[in-house]
């Protein structure tokens, strides 16, 4: 196919030979369209070979040989249990269905909580935060007035939606029940109260974090019978976090308590987009301003605090803390806190360049109050003082007269006459 010549230049809008576009629709029906979009993904049907002999050393290649091994072990060992969790093809018909269903039928009643607070205690990590949660005082209501579901601080109350389906309902339950855990610690820090790089690496954390309990809760209900948690977030934006964790528990059962099926989540979350749309928020956030009585001032105090969070923040229930054995690696990785949008990026620029233009200007007006104190000769109180009482008593110098008898003369070396005056300080 041809299109309009222009002065003799011909326009060609035929596709690449052996050159395909494919693309899906939520996950699901896969459509192909000979029209290259926006951000197309490519299908060589040709092939090339490269000389890749001295690229790599032989060593690394075994070592990145045993580590695909384990991976596809690892891969083989879910895809066994996977198979039980997918939906069928007429998934979606199904559920306009039971929605024009529900339209037409009268609105249903709130669930019974009693037994929803059943059905969570079947996962043991979640028994654990509903004990915790009683014993400080934290409750969980049902309230249509939350779009999902909400933790209030200040009533110390779990909102939640009862309209929503129960797998959404289990996992948001498991969300706010971690972070009232959070704030209960003393874990859930503002990030705004941190330099703004640290700020972003917090901020990310305690995402990942309720979203690594929403999985495990998911994870321990299937194995306790009760599969429809898992069921949703196998077949949802979940499902690679989900099956990042499912990978290192089920190649080793170890890893749900040791920390190693949790770091592999934060892992993938962290390889995710999930960051940008976090940082977008929280760079929102800090253009409307700083924290009152944070400390965001010092960038060495915010790091020395970032690090003693990130270990809290890795504590749980039971089991080993999943983060403290890598705090180095989060605080120094650029996959942990480097802003991978350019307009976020520019944002935090801003941010952080208005903030040390502040500081400069308040150690300016400092330095220049303090010099005009000294010259005064009066303190600023607050800044520095001066003590006003003497700490010694000043001795006035005998006079020494030449006549007394305890006044000994020295003579100088070069013969002459005068000499310095020795006085005893014994009659003092």
């Amino acid at each position: 196919m041809s299109g309009p010549s222009d002065r003799d230049f011909l326009i060609d809008f035929t596709p690449a030979e052996g050159c395909k576009v494919a693309y899906t629709l939520n996950g699901s029906q896969p459509v192909r369209s000979p029209i290259i979009g926006e951000e197309p993904l490519f299908f060589l049907d040709t092939t090339e070979t490269f000389e890749d002999e001295g690229l790599f050393d032989l060593s690394l290649l075994e070592d990145i040989t045993a580590e695909l091994g384990d991976l596809q072990k690892k891969v083989a060992s879910y895809e066994a249990i996977a198979e039980e969790f997918k939906r069928p093809e007429d998934h979606i018909n199904t559920l306009f269905a039971q929605e024009a269903e529900e339209i037409c039928t009268e609105a249903a009643r709130a669930p019974d909580m009693d037994e929803f607070i059943n059905l969570l205690t079947e996962s043991r990590v979640l028994k654990t935060f509903i004990d915790f949660a009683n014993e400080n005082g934290v409750s969980i209501k049902w309230s249509a007035q939350a779009e999902t579901a909400d933790y209030d601080r200040n009533s110390c109350t779990i909102l939640i939606n009862p309209h929503l389906e129960e797998p959404y309902r289990i996992l948001l339950a498991a969300s706010q029940l971690r972070q009232a855990w959070q704030h209960k610690k003393g874990v859930a820090v503002d990030p705004m109260a941190f330099y703004p790089d640290h700020g972003i690496l917090i901020n990310r954390l305690q995402a990942a974090d309720l979203s690594l309990f929403m999985i495990r809760t998911a994870w321990e209900l299937q194995l306790s019978g009760h599969k429809q948690a898992w069921e949703l977030v196998e077949n949802s934006p979940l499902s690679d976090l989900g099956r990042a964790f499912a990978r290192e528990v089920c190649s080793d059962f170890r890893t749900l308590n040791n920390g190693r099926a949790g770091l592999a989540l934060i892992e993938a979350w962290f390889l995710s987009e999930r960051c940008r749309k976090h940082d977008r928020s929280f760079i929102q956030r800090l253009l409307a301003g700083p924290v009152e009585g944070s400390f965001d001032r010092s960038e060495e105090l915010s790091r020395q605090t970032c690090l003693t969070l990130i270990s809290s923040l890795g504590e749980t229930p039971y089991g080993q803390n999943y983060l403290s054995g890598y705090i180095a690696t989060i605080m120094d990785d650029p996959i942990f806190y480097e802003v991978r949008d350019r307009s976020n990026a520019n944002f935090l620029w801003f941010i952080k360049f208005e903030n040390s233009f502040n500081e400069a200007e308040e150690n300016l007006a400092l330095k220049n109050s303090l010099s005009a104190e000294s010259r005064k000769g009066e303190t600023k109180e607050g800044i520095l003082g001066y003590n006003t009482h003497p700490d010694a008593t000043v001795v006035a110098f005998p006079k020494a007269h030449r006549g007394e008898n305890n006044v000994a003369h020295r003579k100088v070396s070069n013969g002459s006459s005068s000499g310095g005056t020795i006085l005893p300080f014994d009659k003092f």
